[in-house]
């Protein structure tokens, strides 16, 4: 009989327990790596047993076998772990196909220099949106915003245009499944995203203004599927500058509507 909980999948996937085709060793090995962040870039197994409420056996097993295929290296701190090499090898191939990054680049940069601001796209990831692509101004100040990063759905301006550019099911869908899987996004939230969203019909845009970051507002726009895949949205980030809710409908909006129309 097994005592150790192997059989368990890993937290946030239970709805997959007791499926014959979800391989549970793989789906583990694959949230040990997410574990990894740009806040926590150095993780051991203690840490990460606690992370995936696993056991130390099994997470050991696991870290063992992605040091030996490269996807971790072994850091100056004993027993301690960050991403390998082989990690990235297998994110840029995606990135690569996403074609639309290489065509919206040079309007990207037009609009960050015109703006001194941030412009990015992103798509999302399961709760999150993740940035494929992002444009800085030259002098803008630099914070956790950079290809590959995430930030919440709802929390940002980038997510409430995702969510405009579902279909209407999908969206409830979507809305019910952060409710229920991520209360803390929900709670957080869900109140001003919901307002915002009702928004969008008299301002085709989405907003942020100091929701995740107080000195940080944004406005974004859907830009419908990338690759025929999923959603893609496309936003102007500002830092330091006076929160103006006005201003970003009045006047920023308008030309990131007409980028991504220029990008349709």
């Amino acid at each position: 009989m097994n005592t150790t909980g192997d059989s368990r999948v890993p937290a946030g996937l239970e709805e997959f327990a007791g499926d014959k085709q979800f391989a549970t060793t793989l789906a583990r090995g694959l949230e040990l790596l997410r574990c990894f962040t740009p806040d926590r870039p150095i993780l051991g197994n203690g840490e990460l047993a606690q992370m995936l409420q696993l056991p130390k056996a099994t997470i050991s097993r696991l870290t063992y076998t992605l040091l030996c295929m490269g996807y971790l290296t072994g850091t100056e701190f004993y027993g301690k772990y960050q991403l390998g090499a082989a990690t990235l090898s297998v994110g840029y191939p995606l990135l690569a196909q996403l074609t639309l990054r290489r065509i919206a680049r040079p309007l990207m940069l037009s609009l960050a220099n015109l703006r001194q601001c941030t412009v990015s796209i992103g798509i999302r990831d399961r709760l999150s949106m993740v940035y494929i692509e992002v444009i800085r101004a030259s002098n803008q100040q630099v914070y956790a915003h950079d290809v590959g990063s995430t930030h919440p759905i709802l929390g940002t301006a980038l997510g409430r245009a995702y969510l405009m550019g579902c279909s209407a099911s999908a969206r409830e869908a979507l809305l019910n499944h952060i409710r229920v899987k991520d209360p803390a996004q929900w709670n957080a939230y869900s109140a001003k995203a919901q307002d915002n969203l009702k928004d969008f019909v008299q301002f085709g845009c989405c907003t942020s203004v100091g929701e995740v970051l107080p000195d940080v507002q944004a406005v974004a726009v859907p830009l419908g599927r990338v690759n025929n895949v999923d959603v893609a949205a496309i936003n102007c980030t500002f830092q330091g500058r006076t929160l103006d809710l006005q201003w970003l409908r009045h006047e920023i909006a308008p030309q990131l509507q007409a980028l991504a129309r220029q990008l349709g």
